[in-house]
């Protein structure tokens, strides 16, 4: 269970950061090089955020007056290059994918011989491992809400039973805050969030 746990938290994070710039501040590694991804492509993202995070502390800036797009390339890219410290994971690929209000994305992910510490638990989750998650991610209002559909770890699925086991177990203690059954606020004062086939629309 905590093999499956360990994998599945990281692919959360990888998920969590595609589709909603990371609005429940859990983040994924990845120092691998897919030929879709860049550094580039890492730093337009991050110029996306900083823009948005000046505006709201820009006067006379009226929330919802503007909007910029993300695409599935920058969003995977800030994965990979701009997360890595956060998880003790190596994201070998990621294919971040944008469809009308829902996101996913296929990973490779690889766990060093020391992931954990604990030798047992480590000779069980080291190595590469493949992770399919997908779900629905709606934005309104200042408001936003993200349902899990599937996840799926070397193809086998994971019931969201064993889900919600696994994020009340590793990942409340560290996020308590964190809970996919909830509305969330939307970061820096972002207004709305518009899912469509291969990109994603911020409103603030």
């Amino acid at each position: 269970m905590r093999k499956i746990g360990l994998i599945v938290i990281s692919g959360l994070a990888v998920l969590a950061v595609a589709g909603a710039i990371a609005f429940h501040g859990i983040a994924a590694k990845g120092t691998g090089v897919s030929k879709s991804l860049s550094e580039k492509s890492a730093h337009s993202l991050q110029a996306k955020i900083d823009a948005i995070k000046k505006a709201t502390r820009t006067f006379g800036h009226k929330r919802g007056s503007s909007r910029v797009e993300l695409s599935e390339e920058e969003l995977g890219s800030y994965v990979v290059y701009s997360l890595k410290e956060d998880i003790p994971g190596q994201i070998d690929s990621i294919d971040v994918q944008l469809a009308p209000d829902t996101v996913g994305s296929d990973t490779q992910i690889t766990f060093p011989s020391n992931a954990t510490g604990n030798p047992v638990v480590d000779a069980l989750v080291g190595g590469t491992h493949n992770l399919f998650l997908k779900g629905k991610l709606n934005g309104r209002d200042g408001r936003g809400k993200f349902d899990l559909q599937e996840v799926q770890v070397d193809g086998i699925p994971v019931p969201n039973v064993l889900i919600q086991a696994l994020l009340k177990r590793y990942v409340k203690p560290k996020y308590p805050e964190a809970d996919l059954s909830e509305p969330f606020d939307l970061p820096w004062e972002v207004q709305e969030l518009k899912l469509e086939n291969g990109k994603a629309t911020v409103i603030y």
